[in-house]
């Protein structure tokens, strides 16, 4: 009875110092009575635990009054604080061991097969009586002491001050959406400052404007704003937006441009080799570029950066935010913009409206007053004003007004002020936030956070508090929802609508973040150690090669409770050492992401405590069977382990997981991924997964597809290998159709599959009926003769992306059409279908895909019409891709609203619709009759055409029409001996590659709108175009791989040019090198690469 009391008052404590003991007994209710029981007989603590009893319940007060008062000021108290923390996360780690022991034992005695929780076998009753004794007298004598202190800090028993921290917080309704938008006002005049700076002029330089403030004045709201302005989209074709943390770093923000340019995760290169890279990329086309937050006031490093932006086109500029006005001279801006916060009418507006909802405010006036001399105090800072609205949303008790009032500093022009408002609104956060909010510190400044990522964080390390029957995720998500809505987090910059949102915290918020969790946040960064060691909680480390003596810095914090280890400049870390699983033994939260780990080694089965481990794009086959006896584990995430093997065969004891990531880039990994042998036996137990990302079929007991059957899973779910369905009835066990919260579901096949199981397979995907919520359906390698009928149910109301891959044998398409919903459409691999059919069936009285946008068909050997398109239908449709479809012969009726379409050896195509809207165009093999057709299409601004076997010259007049069109690209036209493109008033980029035969280009040369110019392996041109001279705007020059051109024209080149690289070229490299023939031709171009030197 006396352990059972003590963890009652210690479960009390949680209300002060965060979900303690709380969710643990919440976790266990189930027969805890008999545990406990049987423990007290086996363990004769009687007596210590009634003296820890009264400890804790002397102190409760005093706990309670000690952590809510708002400014703790006095470092005996805060120290005091820090220690009784240390104590209450001690006990916590103690009550979680002995949970953890007593249901693993009852599990083992409820399982009828024996199980591999080696880590949990049974001590003697003896060492186990001693151990627990032992250490309940240590937390016992810890109390003792604290308490003993109590007189001399002057601290005394009461009731909490703080009735806000009681209630429910409350959010206003649209903080479930895009919560964190900028809202703000009065700086619109300054936003136009920005945008004429921007377009106007052109130059030959790549300008640089700079917005200068003090932290939380609003730069990076205002360059948004100047970033989205439509004059400004419609000015610049390149825009990219890259945040700069304070530890400025050339290497990694160059790498950086590179992946936001290229939207594709950028190889850990060399400087040079990243500077190279980048200057091919803007080269000769006009670009925006941000950085946002730049800190470091060394010139060199600008300079450095600068080098290869110097390639970009006419009128590209850099968009700086910074605080420093050092920063702004270094980079040799244009005349910086100064924001010196907005004015108080235009803080009084942006707080009425955070502050109560619309319509509301008149109902209290009273507080006008009160509210008027708050936003004076916040020193004209939108982010003070949102983070102090927010905070007092919907509140009206006029006390609590006066309090934050009096709380705030007196306004003054010390910038540091802000962060001592923003620090009150800190102050009054409910304990469960503040602690969720000091949490994140441990992450780099710039970071983007993932928030489902984040939530699970926080629940594995025990900041989310279980309340009533709502889950933990969303408790957590709510969480993120309130700090998200008083402007702790906003919505990262590089977030779009195409993926999932991302979040960061802005500057000044990351540096509050830090001040107020430096006792329990280690972070290692930048060579630096940010943070106190010893009693760290918490440590991230950024450091590419970590050596001993930084881990022994980590391991002395022997109590840590979260690890992660993060890519350096996207350079993963080889190794973990081995004894990190044995130093770190109360982990609950290990993240080791897109490291080359191999293995893991078996101890890691020693982490008890462990609910959170992250191998997100690992290097690993398989895990240990350790991991089994992670009893406590939530969270283990392994997608793109694309070489992950198996997983452990005991995986079934983890009875808390409640997310396997197993997910893949299908379309990355489709030809090459590595499928699982098997699902591990007996999965269907784990009925607290929500997340199941992958389910690999197999005819092994325990394994098949009925493991599904209780499973409440939600996202996406790939279920593979369906071919060792070994009985149809397991497919309908498999319940997908009550499985409401799946929105992703791929049904795959392997490729290898028997004829001698077509039957079986049509009767099991006829049995797979999703739920009808689902978003996307993916259909692979079906084996079967016909879809199945409910693929034609009109009740999926949500389908929004539908694919049918592989499934070699149908012959004829699903009648998909009405679906109210479905935007995409991919038809790949069905060398059955002959006939694409009528759109909807019937009289014609219901518009066949009224929301279709993209249609990609690809890989129909045997298909020979097009949809039967009556007028109406397909009305959205902008992409269509048609590809390797040799029989195909018209396709009539196209929508007018088409605006990019696609074809490649579609042979027998010669003739397409009139296409008003059409923008671009691309053509890939085939005899090229269709080129004839090109004509017809006014709207056309970009043209690619390839591999056109018959095509043998493009004369002048050919393209006259084609008044609009500003980038052509012809490749692999082995016939093409002659080009003649002066007749393109518009072109501003051509590319000509591989046509090995083309000997000339038609008198009058190039047309002058031209900018960039490539001309790559065309083995017979002898010379490059006349005029080459008279090209006022081309910038960029490529010329790779033309062995029989030896010189440069006459009259040399444009005066324009910024970049010009010659290979390949061996004679004409030879004139091209200082004191060459032609060297006076070039040497008035910025950026050369001749060969393999590049020269400036």
């Amino acid at each position: 009875m006396a352990l059972w009391m003590l963890m009652r008052e210690l479960v009390s404590l949680s209300n002060l110092l965060g979900p303690l003991a709380e969710k643990v007994v919440d976790a266990c209710a189930d027969g805890l009575s008999w545990a406990f029981s049987s423990l007290s007989r086996l363990i004769d603590v009687e007596a210590d635990l009634d003296k820890l009893r009264r400890t804790v319940r002397r102190i409760h007060a005093l706990l309670k009054d000690a952590e809510e008062t708002r400014f703790v000021e006095d470092s005996q108290v805060r120290l005091w604080l820090s220690e009784l923390k240390d104590i209450a996360f001690d006990a916590e780690d103690l009550l979680d061991e002995i949970r953890t022991r007593v249901h693993v034992s009852k599990l083992q005695a409820s399982r009828k097969r024996k199980q591999p929780w080696r880590s949990f076998s049974v001590n003697p009753v003896w060492l186990l009586s001693w151990k627990i004794s032992r250490k309940v007298a240590e937390i016992s004598e810890k109390y003792r002491a604290i308490a003993e202190d109590r007189e001399n800090l002057h601290l005394r028993e009461g009731e909490s001050r703080r009735k806000s921290q009681v209630r429910e917080e409350r959010l206003p309704p649209e903080a479930g959406s895009l919560q964190g938008e900028p809202l703000i006002v009065g700086i619109d005049d300054k936003k136009r400052e920005i945008v004429r700076l921007l377009i106007s002029g052109g130059g030959d330089d790549v300008a640089v404007v700079s917005v200068v403030a003090a932290g939380g004045i609003g730069k990076t709201t205002l360059a948004r704003l100047a970033f989205d302005d439509q004059e400004v989209v419609n000015f610049f074709p390149l825009k990219f937006w890259v945040g700069v943390s304070q530890g400025f770093d050339v290497k990694k923000t160059t790498k950086e441009i590179i992946e936001v340019m290229t939207e594709e995760r950028c190889e850990p290169l060399n400087l040079e080799l990243l500077q190279r890279r980048l200057q091919q990329l803007v080269s000769g086309r006009k670009f925006l570029l941000v950085l946002d937050g730049v800190w470091n006031e060394e010139q060199y490093y600008w300079e450095v950066l600068r080098a290869p932006l110097m390639a970009g086109g006419n009128g590209s500029r850099v968009l700086v935010t910074t605080r420093s006005e050092l920063v702004s001279r270094n980079m040799r801006t244009l005349p910086p913009i100064h924001l010196n916060g907005l004015e108080e009418e235009h803080c009084w507006s942006l707080f009425q409206d955070l502050a109560f909802e619309r319509g509301a405010w008149d109902r209290h006036r009273n507080l006008a007053e009160i509210g008027r001399k708050i936003v004076k105090k916040c020193q004209g800072s939108p982010l003070a004003v949102r983070s102090i609205g927010g905070l007092l949303y919907n509140k009206t008790d006029e006390e609590e007004w006066k309090s934050v009032l009096s709380d705030l500093p007196d306004p003054d022009d010390d910038a540091y002020k802000i962060l001592l408002t923003l620090k009150v609104s800190y102050d009054h956060l409910p304990l469960h936030l503040k602690q969720s909010f000091a949490f994140c510190s441990i992450f780099p400044n710039g970071y983007e956070f993932d928030r489902d990522e984040l939530v699970k964080l926080w629940i594995a390390v025990g900041l989310v508090k279980p309340r009533g029957m709502r889950s933990l995720e969303n408790i957590g998500g709510k969480y993120f929802d309130y700090l998200l809505w008083r402007s702790f987090f906003h919505i990262s910059s590089s977030s779009n609508q195409q993926s999932k949102l991302k979040y960061k915290m802005p500057g000044l918020i990351h540096e509050l973040a830090q001040s107020v969790s430096e006792h329990e946040c280690l972070r290692f960064e930048n060579n630096a150690v940010h943070g106190e060691s010893g009693n760290s909680r918490y440590v991230v480390s950024c450091l590419q090669n970590m050596d001993p003596i930084a881990f022994h810095k980590i391991y002395e914090n022997q109590s840590l409770r979260a690890f992660i280890l993060l890519p350096e400049n996207g350079v993963p870390t080889k190794q973990v050492p081995y004894d990190l699983f044995l130093n770190l033994k109360h982990l609950r939260a290990l993240d080791l992401r897109q490291n080359e780990l191999v293995v893991l080694p078996d101890a890691i089965g020693n982490l008890i405590h462990l609910r959170f481990l992250n191998l997100y794009g690992t290097q690993i086959e398989r895990l240990p069977e350790s991991v089994s006896n992670l009893y406590n584990l939530q969270v283990l995430e392994l997608g793109e382990c694309n070489k992950l093997l198996e997983l452990p065969k005991g995986m079934s004891n983890l009875v808390n997981l409640r997310h396997l990531g197993l997910h893949l880039n299908w379309d990355k990994h489709r030809n090459r991924w590595i499928d699982l042998i098997s699902m591990p036996p007996g999965i269907g137990q784990l009925t607290s997964l929500r997340t199941l990302s992958r389910f690999s079929v197999s005819g092994e007991s325990g394994c098949g597809l009925g493991q599904l059957k209780d499973l409440n899973l939600r996202g996406e779910l790939c279920i593979s290998k369906l071919e060792n369905v070994v009985d149809v009835k397991d497919a309908k066990d498999a319940n997908l159709k009550n499985k409401k919260y799946i929105d992703f579901l791929m049904l795959k096949w392997s490729e290898s599959t028997c004829s001698n199981s077509l039957a079986g397979s049509e009767e099991v995907i006829e049995n797979l009926h999703p739920n009808t919520n689902i978003r996307t359906l993916w259909i692979d390698n079906y084996n079967g003769t016909s879809f199945p009928n409910w693929l034609r149910d009109q009740s999926f109301s949500n389908l929004d992306t539908l694919r049918l891959s592989n499934c070699r044998r149908c012959g004829v398409l699903p009648l998909v059409g009405k679906l109210p919903q479905l935007r995409n459409l991919y038809l790949e691999g069905l060398p059955e279908v002959q006939h694409m059919g009528r759109v909807v069936p019937g009289n014609g009285n219901t518009m066949g895909f009224p929301l279709l946008e993209m249609l990609f068909i690809s890989n129909m050997h045997k298909l020979e019409s097009w949809y039967e398109v009556i007028q109406g239908e397909m009305a959205c449709l902008k992409k269509l891709v048609i590809s390797d479809c040799p029989n195909i012969k018209e396709l009539s009726h196209l929508p007018c609203s088409l605006e990019y379409f696609e074809m490649g050896n579609c042979q027998k195509l010669l003739s397409l619709p009139m296409l008003p809207q059409l923008h671009e165009l691309v053509i890939k093999g085939g005899t090229g009759e269709i080129i004839r057709w090109i004509r017809q299409l006014p709207s056309l601004s970009s043209l690619t055409v390839s591999q056109l076997s018959r095509v043998k010259s493009v004369p002048r007049g050919y393209l006259h029409n084609l008044k609009i069109l500003r980038e052509l690209k012809i490749e692999g036209c082995d016939k093409l001996e002659s080009l003649a493109l002066q007749d393109l008033a518009s072109l501003e980029f051509l590319e000509v590659s591989s046509c090995r035969k083309l000997s000339s280009f038609a008198e009058g040369g190039l047309p002058a709108t031209l900018k960039e110019f490539r001309l790559r392996f065309c083995d017979d041109l002898k010379s490059l175009p006349t005029r080459m001279h008279l090209l006022p705007s081309l910038n960029h020059m490529e010329i790779r791989n033309v062995p029989m051109l030896t010189s440069l024209p006459t009259e040399g080149l444009s005066y324009s040019l910024k970049y010009l690289a010659i290979s390949g070229c061996a004679l004409l490299q030879q004139r091209c090198e200082r004191n060459g023939a032609d060297w006076p031709k070039i040497q008035h171009i910025p950026l050369r690469e001749i060969g393999d030197r590049s020269s400036s």
